[in-house]
C-alpha cells in the first residue's frame, strides 16, 4: 500500500486526512461510499456555519438550507440501511442530527450544528476503520 502524505500542518486535520485515506485504501466500497457522503454533509455543514457567523445567510434561507442539509444527511442513511449496516455505525446519531435539521426553525439552529456534526463525522470514522 502507498502511504498517504499531505502538507497540513494542523495535526488535527493531518489526522483525519489520513483516516480518511486508510479507510479509503482498506477497499471497502461500502465504507468509502459512506466516507465520502459522509464528508460531503459534513463540508456543507462547516461552510453554512462560517457563512452563518459573517451574516450571510438569514432566515429567508432556512427552507433552502435545511432541505439541502437533510438531503445530504439522508444519503448517507440511505446507504447505511441499503447495506445492512446500521449496528456498525452511530446510525441513531446520524438519524438524531437529521431530525435536529429537520425541525430546526432558525439558520441560528442550523448554524450552531457545525460541532455536533463534526463529532458525529469522527465517529462515523472511527467506526469505518474498524471494519
Amino acid at each position: 500500500m502507498v502511504e498517504y502524505s499531505t502538507n497540513v500542518s494542523d495535526p488535527h486535520e493531518r489526522r483525519e486526512e489520513q483516516q480518511w485515506g486508510r479507510i479509503l485504501a482498506a477497499g471497502n466500497p461500502v465504507a468509502g461510499m459512506i466516507l465520502v457522503f459522509t464528508q460531503k454533509f459534513c463540508t456543507a455543514v462547516h461552510e453554512f456555519g462560517p457563512a452563518f457567523d459573517a451574516g450571510l445567510i438569514d432566515n429567508s434561507t432556512l427552507s433552502f438550507y435545511r432541505n439541502r442539509l437533510s438531503m445530504r444527511l439522508k444519503k448517507v442513511l440511505d446507504i447505511i440501511h441499503a447495506n445492512s449496516v446500521e449496528g456498525d455505525l452511530p446510525t441513531e446519531l446520524l438519524e438524531s442530527l437529521l431530525e435536529k435539521v429537520n425541525i430546526a426553525q432558525s439558520t441560528a439552529e442550523l448554524g450552531a450544528m457545525v460541532e455536533p456534526v463534526h463529532i458525529a463525522g469522527h465517529a462515523v470514522c472511527d467506526a469505518l476503520e474498524k471494519w
